[in-house]
């Protein structure tokens, strides 16, 4: 009966504890930054933010909580001990696709308090530029750090 319990009540801990990693990039210049949520390291998009010169997209979260309301722009994978990391988001205005190059990823810090990783990623030439809503012309080699805590 205990392992039953520990079964039906393991993924409402899991939820009750869920956070959010935070995915802080930018180019050596600092011209370009890229700011994404992941919920609990799991490939749920939070929504984000890609800046260059200035110019900014805002990209919405997969599930707004205080609409109650979903979409299906955003898909992630996520496998940070293999070094997986991708971001693709697609709304009827924006394109981002973004990924970590996985040589790349390292884990910085071990602590009790979370994971912490720095790599570095690439967004592709095929994501809409802020500056003139069109693609890119380049691919845009970034710097990144994820810092998640429990």
């Amino acid at each position: 009966m205990k392992k039953t319990l520990l079964i039906i009540f393991a993924p409402l801990a899991i939820y009750a504890g869920s956070n959010v990693a935070f995915v802080e990039c930018k180019t050596g210049t600092g011209r370009t930054t890229l700011n994404f949520l992941d919920d609990d390291l799991q490939g749920s998009f939070k929504g984000g933010t890609l800046t260059i010169d200035n110019k900014s997209i805002n990209y919405l979260p997969d599930y707004d909580s205080k609409t109650g309301l979903s979409n299906t722009y955003s898909s992630m994978v996520v496998n940070m001990k293999q070094g997986v990391y991708t971001l693709l988001y697609n709304d009827t205005k924006n394109l981002l696709t973004f990924y970590a190059i996985p040589k790349s990823v390292k884990k910085v810090k071990k602590d009790e308090s979370g994971e912490h990783y720095k790599f570095n990623g690439i967004i592709e030439w095929t994501t809409t530029d802020p500056r003139n809503l069109k693609k890119l012309n380049k691919q845009i080699w970034i710097s990144c750090k994820l810092d998640y805590s429990l």
